[in-house]
């Protein structure tokens, strides 16, 4: 009997506290139920809308999470929507008890954004979140997320009629390793501390402006290597409907790249000036396509030389090396109506960059070498080069033709020069050294039987006087030196309202004009 009583009495020294440590526990539990809710109904502000399905908290695991989410932002001064959340879920997993009780740390071992779909709107007054003082309450604590994830999300700024779409990000999925942010890291540009990164997306969306987008249909970044899957740039009308819709020249663009890569990737702020880093960067077969309607009105405004571009990024950039493998460009103009547009066709191009900076700490030089195949027929190299901190924009430029057929480039000279070539180049060298305003050089070729047809102004006639008058003054490349060569001078001054490449082709035109019609000796 007595062992009986024992037995009851241990079962009761048992029971008890286990029950009131449950007990304590429910209460907690609801206790803490309770606070949530109450944060989230009392504690946003007035220009913040959230609602949920359900919500369930887990004090053993440290954990809260939400389903069904909505948070509208508004413009705190129209009133009216600037900015949509939809998410599935929200998962906050790990919360570290010890230091949100005791210490001035909220931590927790993972937040999970479970399908977000989010909609940005432009216009209004954009909201504002007020200035974070020293004395914000909210500054005193340190958060701490030890991964942070977004699963499967969208990402979508619309216009401001909100019927257009500027941006658009599907299937995102990000991952964020070490975030934290206190007192110090939410004065930078980059509020917040961060560790290692993933970024995987689907289709990407931009667009650029009244005339042309840009999509992806995917982009990685991870471990400081950057993965876009076919670039397409292209304009948002068909060369005719362009045309119509311009007030002066713009080029109608098509161009696609299936692959890109961005190696050795570092980006952030220095000085509160955004930079970009790379060892390099490569681009595989990229294939573009330019037009030019000639019979728009000019655009007279000044274009920037490729040094001056880099020199007034508004960013800090820093590449190493740029690579360009098997690129295919195709350059046509219409200049009369109801004529074909001449065209200039780069082939099997393969093109080196080295040292794309503007940065003060990097003085080295940008040197470009290409070679390609003019076109689709003869080898063809540009070696080029600048000094991007030269305010006076100075360049050197040398080429080589070889193997060349005039009659390849006639649908060009008769559309754009109303003239027709005959006869082969079978080797043309030049060099161009300049600045912003002129240029000069010297040029050799050796050529057979090389002679210029003058059309009539329809294009649909020999001007037989003109082209006469022109082939008395054209050597036919049969008086040249012992080694079979005719030299001629450059002399070139830039038209600031068209880009390098028309200055480096009135650099190559004067050369060959000099060259065909001068006495041919070497000065």
């Amino acid at each position: 009997m007595a062992d009986r009583k024992l037995k009851k009495r241990i079962v009761w020294i048992i029971t008890i506290p286990i029950f009131l440590i449950l007990l304590l526990f429910v209460i907690l539990q609801f206790r803490a139920k309770g606070y949530i809710e109450n944060l989230l109904n009392q504690k946003i502000p007035d220009h913040m809308h959230l609602t949920y399905g359900q919500l369930e908290v887990n004090l053993i695991k440290g954990s809260v999470g939400l389903t069904d989410v909505v948070l509208e932002v508004l413009d705190k001064e129209a009133r009216i929507s600037k900015m949509g959340m939809r998410l599935e879920a929200i998962d906050l997993n790990g919360l570290g008890y010890y230091q949100a009780l005791f210490g001035n740390t909220i931590d927790f071992r993972e937040i999970r954004l479970l399908r977000p779909n989010t909609e940005y709107y432009q216009g209004g007054h954009g909201v504002d979140n007020g200035e974070v003082t020293e004395n914000d309450s909210t500054t005193e604590k340190i958060l701490s997320v030890a991964q942070l994830s977004i699963v499967d999300g969208k990402f979508t700024i619309l216009g401001k009629s909100r019927d257009t779409v500027v941006f658009s990000m599907e299937n995102l999925n990000f991952s964020l390793e070490n975030l934290k942010l206190n007192r110090e890291t939410i004065e930078g540009e980059i509020p917040f501390s961060y560790g290692d990164y993933d970024l995987n997306t689907g289709t990407v969306y931009a667009d650029l402006g009244p005339y042309e987008a840009l999509t992806l249909s995917g982009t990685t970044i991870k471990d400081n290597e950057l993965h876009l899957s076919n670039l397409s740039l292209k304009s948002k009308y068909d060369k005719t409907t362009l045309s119509k819709k311009l007030d002066k020249e713009h080029d109608y663009i098509d161009l696609e790249i299936p692959e890109l890569n961005l190696s050795g990737m570092d980006f952030g702020f220095n000085a509160g000036r955004f930079f970009l880093n790379a060892t390099s960067f490569n681009l595989q077969k990229p294939n573009i396509k330019i037009f030019r309607d000639k019979l728009v009105q000019d655009d007279y405004e000044q274009k920037k030389l490729y040094s001056r571009m880099l020199r007034e990024l508004p960013i800090d950039l820093n590449v190493s090396e740029v690579v360009v493998n098997d690129g295919y460009i195709v350059y046509s103009e219409l200049v009369k109506m109801g004529t074909v547009p001449g065209e200039i066709v780069f082939a099997n191009l393969e093109a080196t960059i080295i040292n794309v900076s503007n940065t003060q700490e990097n003085r080295e030089m940008t040197e470009i070498e290409a070679v390609a195949q003019l076109m689709g027929e003869a080898p063809i190299e540009l070696t080029w080069n600048f000094d991007v901190h030269k305010e006076n924009d100075a360049f050197f430029a040398s080429g080589v033709v070889k193997n060349f057929k005039s009659e390849s480039i006639n649908q060009f000279l008769r559309s754009n020069l109303r003239t027709e070539a005959e006869g082969d180049v079978q080797e043309l060298y030049f060099t161009v050294s300049g600045d912003a305003v002129s240029s000069t050089g010297d040029m050799k070729m050796n050529y057979e039987d090389f002679r210029f047809t003058v059309l009539k102004k329809d294009r649909m006639g020999v001007n037989k006087l003109l082209t006469f008058v022109g082939n008395i003054f054209t050597n036919d490349g049969s008086r040249t030196d012992e080694s079979g060569y005719r030299y001629g001078e450059i002399y070139a001054e830039r038209d600031n309202t068209k880009s390098f490449f028309n200055y480096l082709w009135l650099n190559i035109m004067d050369g060959i004009v000099n060259t065909l019609t001068g006495d041919g000796k070497k000065e």
